[in-house]
């Protein structure tokens, strides 16, 4: 059947990894739940089992199948660090980046749960990398914050290819230099949006909050100044654009130096967006899992990380595919198929299974700066233009 190809697929790429460091009947576990979770797009165990009970993966019963699920979750030696991270930082490897592109943001599994994640930019999309889960609406237990953020930081460090340029993209929250300090003294460069009151200091010695450097709609500034007052003042690059269609200001703070095109770099934030959306309302619905338990909770995190990435590289597949088509000429007009993200591509071809495929071996495309939507919208209205 089909759906079992999806399960073998997904086997056959995990045993190709060297140093994932679990027993062969664990593996075979994660694998089929990874497999489940995308014909269920959910990480809720019963839900997994249902879906892999009707695609009839084997001869278990829906009931055994859940307890299979539970074994899983309540395996306490599957770790990110021995299953997850030497599959992703096998593929950065295969895949060559010349520059990467990390985002970092927190997002909750509605008020139970805060999760802090760092993710790799990649075609408009975004690609999990490493995470930090704590309960929510309680105090923090153990590590601190800025301690679990310098934790989540060195495992990502420990991931990437060596000498490959990192560039860190985060939002206000983070726009302090406890954080800057962090990014910098791993020798990667940052883009952080900072809070209006911040202050920074004029080459007149004035000591302004950067709120003033636009003033009214449709200003921008670029300079590079000292700012964090309180902390003792770290000299950086500022960016200020007030669009006209905006609320309030964006407010930039960079290591890289003073540019408008920091302004585009930052906006590259926001796939995140686009990925805890697929984590929650489009794709594994997060929010809706019936797992509480903090622990248990992990290992269906690792479970969604693995099947966000397969799905993504099915999904690229699709892309590259589409983009190789030639272009009618007629079309000036949005293309359909670039109405759906790499994740939806990924997640309808998988579950349509009306032929076998192949899972590529790593993602290719890192170089490739442009949304992927963009890259068929142009390809399309290229061809109009000149057939006119």
């Amino acid at each position: 059947m089909a759906e079992k190809k999806l399960e073998q697929e997904v086997t056959e790429q995990l045993m190709q990894v060297e140093g994932i460091r679990v027993r062969s009947q664990q593996l075979k576990r994660l694998c089929r739940v990874v497999a489940g979770m995308i014909l269920a797009g959910s990480i809720a165990p019963s839900r997994i089992a249902a879906s892999l009970a009707a695609a009839e993966v084997s001869e278990a019963t829906e009931e055994s199948l859940e307890r299979q699920v539970r074994r899983y979750e309540n395996d306490g030696t599957v770790t990110a660090e021995c299953v997850f991270h030497p599959f992703a930082r096998r593929h950065l490897l295969l895949g060559r980046p010349k520059e990467l592109l990390l985002v970092l943001d927190p997002t909750t599994q509605e008020d139970r749960v805060v999760m802090v994640m760092v993710s790799i930019w990649y075609r408009g999309t975004a690609l999990p990398l490493a995470w930090t889960l704590w309960p929510g609406n309680q105090p923090l237990e153990g590590a601190r914050f800025w301690e679990r953020i310098v934790q989540l930081l060195t495992q990502v460090q420990q991931l990437l290819p060596p000498a490959v340029p990192v560039i860190l993209l985060a939002d206000r929250a983070f726009g302090t230099p406890i954080f800057t300090d962090m990014v910098v003294e791993r020798g990667w460069h940052y883009v952080v949006r900072i809070q209006g009151q911040t202050r920074y200091r004029t080459h007149q010695g004035q000591e302004l909050p950067v709120s003033t450097l636009v003033p009214a709609l449709g200003t921008r500034k670029k300079l590079a100044a000292p700012l964090f007052k309180k902390q003792g003042w770290r000299w950086t690059s500022l960016v200020a654009f007030w669009g006209k269609r905006h609320k309030q200001p964006l407010l930039l703070v960079s290591s890289l130096s003073p540019a408008w095109h920091l302004i585009k770099l930052y906006k590259r934030r926001f796939p995140i967006e686009a990925l805890f959306r697929d984590c929650k309302s489009d794709g594994w619905h997060f929010e809706q899992g019936q797992v509480v338990d903090l622990d248990h909770l992990q290992r269906l995190v690792i479970a969604m990380a693995f099947a966000t990435w397969f799905t993504l590289l099915v999904g690229s597949a699709v892309a590259t595919a589409l983009l190789a088509q030639p272009p009618t000429g007629k079309r000036r007009t949005r293309p359909y198929n670039a109405k759906f993200s790499l994740f939806e591509h990924g997640l309808r071809h998988l579950r349509r299974h009306s032929r076998r495929f192949r899972l590529a071996d790593c993602f290719l495309d890192f170089h490739v700066h442009l949304n992927w939507s963009n890259q068929l919208s142009f390809l399309h209205r290229r061809a109009f233009v000149f057939s006119c």
